[in-house]
């Protein structure tokens, strides 16, 4: 019973490791860009029904009421007054594929507002990979050089005992000093690493910038996995899917610009009341003045002074600028996966070579060690195999931070 109790009280003073899938979905839950990239893609699906509407007749109840007493002005200009209530109804017939382009540039900006919510969604699964890497790396090097002082103090304590003993090796003591004053420096930095790193993470999750961390760790990277070949075309990228709908939107309204200048036909109708003298009222005059009405109306631009072509003419460069910034943009998603799987390549070699560097470091110090003890090496021997093989199981930390950070960005660049 004793012993369940403090296992509870364990759990709660020191919770569950988190993953990098819990890490991942906290984030998207907290992060403040999602959301506003989501009210985006919403309101511009709301403008493709706005447009889709136009395209259809609208039908709405009007009516007005004008008082004019005997006295003012003339009976014949005021009708004595006027009272109307009707049913309208206004339907387009022919407006040179001006409202189908606008349905056309409103689909593709709702396109490009479902590319940059992707963008941020992509981003933001970067950065958690990246402070979580970084958290994990600063948590290994503040171990592997903790043991390293640990080895090292041992050392130096047999040296004091040397010296006490009359034995001339106050040079090598000092030396083991100052090898440990750096040491106890660079853990003290590592430290200072893994709190910002924890930090930033913990505000990416929406939490407490100061609440207590412990991340679960992550597989060991698979070194012998092939890179696959290069794509014969750009990977696709929600960049270029937001510059292609973009072009798509300047694209329409190019048609839409040329439209202006086309013929514009409407029809109309109403039913309902519309008279005149308001200051005499009768019950006739209901049947009388109730009926409905039909219509056609065309509107033909003509003259603008070159409104409507310098309208045109940015429509173009705009198209011409979209269609610039696709290419540019196809090149920048290549260079960055290139980047990436070239740095993916490199780091897979490098922490194969410091996997197998890091326990023939850690040999070397003990055999120099043994050899200092038997008084076939130098202070400065054990010192620099010391030296060596901390800075192995450190590059190792290091470059295992730089893989899983670079296999995100290639997962970043090379993915829709």
């Amino acid at each position: 019973m004793i012993l369940l109790l403090c296992q509870l009280l364990l759990a709660q003073i020191s919770p569950p490791p988190i993953t990098i899938e819990e890490a991942l979905r906290m984030a998207h839950e907290a992060n403040t860009k999602l959301p506003e990239a989501t009210l985006e893609t919403q309101a511009a699906e709301q403008k493709v029904r706005e447009a889709r509407a136009e395209r259809w007749m609208k039908v709405a109840v009007e009516g007005d009421f004008v008082y004019a007493p005997p006295g003012g002005y003339d009976p014949v200009v005021t009708n004595a007054g006027e009272a109307r209530l009707q049913l309208t109804g206004h339907q387009p017939i022919y407006d040179g594929g001006a409202r189908r382009a606008a349905v056309e540039k409103a689909s593709a900006e709702r396109d490009a507002a479902a590319a940059r919510y992707r963008i941020a969604e992509k981003d933001l699964d970067v950065e958690v990979w990246s402070r979580f890497a970084e958290l994990l790396e600063a948590d290994a090097e503040i171990t592997v050089r903790r043991d390293a002082i640990g080895r090292l103090r041992g050392y130096r304590t047999s040296l004091r005992s040397r010296k006490a003993a009359g034995q001339g090796v106050a040079s090598d003591l000092l030396k083991t000093d100052v090898r440990l004053a750096s040491d106890e420096a660079d853990v003290a930095d590592a430290e200072g690493r893994l709190a910002e790193a924890r930090v930033e993470l913990n505000v990416l999750m929406g939490r407490s910038p100061y609440a207590p961390l412990t991340v679960a760790p992550l597989p060991q990277p698979a070194i012998e996995s092939e890179i696959s070949a290069a794509p014969a075309s750009p990977p696709a990228s929600p960049e270029i899917a937001e510059a292609e709908a973009l072009a798509r939107s300047a694209e329409a309204e190019i048609r839409n610009a040329r439209a202006e200048k086309k013929p514009h036909l409407f029809a109309s109708g109403d039913v309902g009341w519309w008279g005149s003298d308001t200051t005499h009222w009768a019950i006739e005059r209901w049947r009388r003045d109730a009926g409905f009405s039909l219509g056609l109306q065309i509107s033909w631009l003509l003259f603008d002074f070159g409104a409507a072509d310098a309208r045109l003419a940015r429509a173009q460069l705009d198209s011409r600028r979209a269609r610039v910034e696709i290419v540019a943009r196809e090149r920048e998603t290549v260079r960055q996966r290139a980047k990436a799987r070239e740095a993916v390549a490199s780091l897979r070699k490098q922490i194969d070579l410091l996997s197998r560097a890091e326990p023939w470091s850690r040999d070397s110090y003990l055999e120099a060690e043994s050899r200092y003890r038997g008084g076939a090496a130098t202070a400065l021997e054990v010192i620099d195999a010391y030296a060596s093989a901390v800075e192995a199981s450190v590059k190792l930390a290091a470059a295992t931070s730089r893989l899983r950070i670079a296999e995100a960005l290639e997962r970043r660049w090379g993915s829709p």
